[in-house]
């Protein structure tokens, strides 16, 4: 991984908010570089992205793209979901409840934004960067909360046809009636992320996440990631993919809101790119008028470590930099 020391004049906080399942406390990240002018007594950061991670993973391995915005004048924010990272035992990373999960998920990311949104100076531009389980989240919030935003972008994404998705659902919530939502269903996790590894065998069985072999020896040595989904993991992830993946969630997305799509050419989530680039043709087709996708050639999953990542973090930012006087409220 590249050495994090090229972004040191940033602070990064932890603070924690209940999550609207009713029994969670989230555990969340905010990055904020040092000296950043004030208007009106807050910090007036360029703006907020807040990251919104993926499957059995956690925020802070976002740290060095944090770091990078923040040297650009941004603040950026993450959260652990539920099930995940701090915000959940270690014996319970990816159980999340069979019923309730999807919007919890999508409810959590809205509380994390008003929390930081208060944080600084009204008008500053707030941003969405969603990757995997997280992009779908990102396009569901986008359908919900979409109003006010100045950008988000979409990572890692796919299309999951919606009666596949609403099959899958009944299937985890029939296991989650006979066996419990905490069952861990190798059925479920083979037509799941353990299909993944078939686009790229391997050792570890997650060589489908990166060609950087360093980055999924990290990722296999990080007790908080790779968490076998629960079947109400299952439950939940397919409810998301099956509104995510709508006609009508895209629709309702504000239509001028920009949208930048980025995934890698070997990513199997995203069907080797052409799921993403269909997801971005829904967005155009419901009527979305700022509508961009990259697909990284030579990448696979987590474009943002392999090793050309920085390649990466600069398009990102090159593409908010061009909106970002587009302005957007933190509501």
């Amino acid at each position: 991984m590249a050495d994090t020391a090229l972004y040191q004049d940033v602070i990064r906080d932890e603070v924690t908010f209940d999550s609207a399942d009713g029994r969670s406390t989230i555990h969340a990240c905010v990055w904020r570089p040092e000296g950043l002018p004030k208007r009106d007594g807050l910090p007036a950061p360029r703006a907020v992205v807040q990251v919104v991670h993926g499957m059995s993973e956690h925020v802070r391995r976002y740290d060095e793209f944090a770091r990078f915005l923040c040297a650009r004048g941004l603040v950026v924010c993450g959260d652990d979901h539920i099930g995940h990272g701090r915000s959940a035992d270690p014996s319970r990373h990816g159980c999340l409840p069979a019923r309730g999960g999807a919007d919890a998920l999508v409810e959590d990311e809205h509380r994390l934004r008003q929390l930081v949104g208060g944080q600084v100076a009204a008008g500053t531009p707030y941003v969405f960067f969603g990757h995997s389980m997280g992009s779908y989240i990102t396009r569901v919030y986008l359908s919900r909360h979409g109003g006010g935003l100045a950008a988000a972008v979409i990572c890692g994404t796919g299309t999951v046809a919606v009666p596949v998705s609403a099959a899958g659902n009944l299937l985890a919530r029939a296991i989650c009636a006979v066996r419990g939502e905490d069952h861990r269903s190798r059925l479920l996790d083979s037509m799941g992320a353990g299909a993944f590894s078939k686009a790229a065998p391997g050792p570890t069985g997650l060589e489908w996440l990166s060609h950087n072999e360093e980055n999924v020896a990290a990722y296999v040595a990080d007790p908080e990631c790779g968490a076998m989904f629960s079947a109400g993991g299952y439950a939940t992830l397919t409810a998301l993919t099956r509104e995510a993946c709508s006609k009508a969630c895209a629709a309702r997305v504000p239509h001028d809101l920009p949208l930048l799509y980025v995934s890698g050419d070997g990513d199997p989530v995203g069907n080797m790119g052409r799921g993403v680039q269909t997801a971005a043709k829904l967005a155009e087709q419901t009527g979305s008028t700022d509508v961009t996708c990259v697909i990284y050639e030579g990448m696979r999953h987590e474009i943002l470590n392999e090793k050309d990542h920085t390649r990466v973090f600069g398009d990102v930012w090159g593409w908010l930099d061009q909106r970002l006087g587009n302005g957007g409220g933190n509501a």
